[in-house]
């Protein structure tokens, strides 16, 4: 599905809102050992002290792959800290609160009502698959009826954050004694679902229904472009979703970015190595992270 890429970030959080039971994994055709990208990132003017990996992530990943390289394990080894988007997600039921908050608003018109008729079959075959309850579905706020749908299908192929590469990193920079920070908080990362336009959050739920067909295929393409570090592909993926919309680009993706970028600016300005694991679509494309760090002066090596 289109909205998978863009939305992966936040997929860990959004399976609070599928109920179903975990099915068993599909037969997905998927790279199994991998190369996916990694950047190392030094200063080159004064006071650029710091240096920090970034390494672009996938949330939810099939249990029989290797992602893991001899390059990325040297960055873990030197690193003394690990940086990812968001801490909390092992807490579920703070967590679905805060969905919730932000997710339910009064006076909400029926869901099938902000799609057009045509669909309408399409979006029963859905929720009745997801297993919502559709009158929970209705309370809910555009934005987050789509993502709690596209994350039911993600579920439904067998997948969740369990093995994903934030929780396998978490786990082995914890056993190590090295601290664990984040860029946004569960709220704000939400948030910039809960401030998208109408019209935008519409047109989500609108990709979520017509793709939903190609869950698979879709998941496969955007899996086997990370396993194999393509980033060209990895871009393509993206700006055929939902961000080819400007707003909602800016909403989801631009402006996300260029908070981590000054958040990265000034750790960077500090001695230290830290390893960034954020979704891949951040790393991507013109508004990446790092492309922007360069333009403050950062030396950029793509090392994998």
């Amino acid at each position: 599905m289109r909205i998978l890429a863009p939305v992966l970030t936040l997929l860990a959080a959004l399976t609070l809102g599928a109920c179903n039971n975990s099915p068993e994994p599909a037969n997905l055709n998927t790279v199994k050992n991998g190369t996916p990208a990694l950047w190392k990132v030094t200063g080159t003017q004064p006071g650029q002290t710091g240096v920090a990996y970034m390494f672009g992530t996938i949330h939810i990943l099939p249990d029989d792959v290797q992602w893991r390289t001899p390059a990325l394990e040297t960055a873990i080894a030197e690193s003394d800290r690990l940086v990812i988007e968001v801490l909390g997600l092992d807490d579920t039921k703070s967590a679905a609160k805060i969905f919730s908050r932000l997710a339910v608003s009064p006076g909400q018109q029926k869901l099938e009502t902000r799609i057009r008729p045509s669909l309408h079959d399409d979006l029963e075959r859905i929720i009745d698959s997801a297993n919502i309850p559709e009158r929970a579905l209705n309370r809910m706020e555009t934005w987050a009826a789509a993502l709690s749908l596209a994350s039911a299908q993600t579920r439904g192929l067998g997948l969740n954050s369990s093995s994903g590469v934030e929780e396998k990193l978490t786990e082995q920079f914890t056993k190590a004694g090295k601290p664990i920070e984040a860029l946004e908080t569960i709220e704000l990362q939400l948030g910039y679902f809960d401030k998208l336009p109408e019209a935008q959050q519409r047109q989500m739920l609108t990709s979520v229904v017509e793709d939903s067909i190609d869950a698979q295929q879709d998941f496969e393409e955007l899996f086997n472009a990370w396993m194999t570090g393509n980033i060209e592909q990895m871009v393509t993926l993206t700006d055929s979703g939902i961000l080819a919309d400007p707003t909602t680009r800016k909403y989801l993706l631009v402006s996300r970015n260029l908070d981590w970028v000054e958040q990265l600016d000034k750790r960077l300005q500090k001695p230290g190595t830290s390893l960034i694991a954020v979704g891949a679509a951040h790393l991507a494309g013109p508004d990446a992270v790092q492309e922007t760090l360069a333009k403050r002066g950062y030396k950029i090596e793509k090392i994998q």
